[in-house]
């Protein structure tokens, strides 16, 4: 099976993606910025493509305030990006199979593993 790794910027909550204002909702500047930067470590890293169902897990640095954090709240971005950058071909129930969240005191930012699932769809 073949199995990727690479490392993004930490994304903001899903309850910071978004700003609705008179004219509708929009894409908020520091979801802007973070796709901007969170590309360039794309390209910069510059991971493989990964074809057909797939698992992720995803290793979100360890908060650094006493804040509390909403894990579930970081995935959405994350996931996005990967198919915005045609890592992964969409990221719905036919091509996400399994998703795996958790802190991790050792990582900066969001460490991400892609792995091909042999999970089949159901039909």
């Amino acid at each position: 099976m073949t199995a990727i790794t690479f490392t993004l910027p930490t994304p903001p909550s899903v309850n910071n993606l978004y700003v609705n204002s008179s004219r509708g909702r929009f894409r908020s500047q520091k979801y802007d910025e973070w796709i901007h930067e969170a590309g360039w470590e794309i390209k910069r890293q510059h991971p493989p493509r990964i074809k057909g169902p797939v698992k992720l897990s995803f290793e979100f640095e360890e908060p650094k305030t006493k804040r509390p954090r909403d894990l579930g709240n970081l995935e959405k971005a994350t996931t996005d990006i990967l198919v915005t950058h045609q890592i992964i071909e969409a990221d719905d129930h036919s091509i996400v199979r399994e998703i795996q969240l958790k802190w991790c005191a050792e990582v900066e930012g969001v460490r991400v593993t892609i792995e091909q699932s042999d999970i089949e769809v159901a039909t």
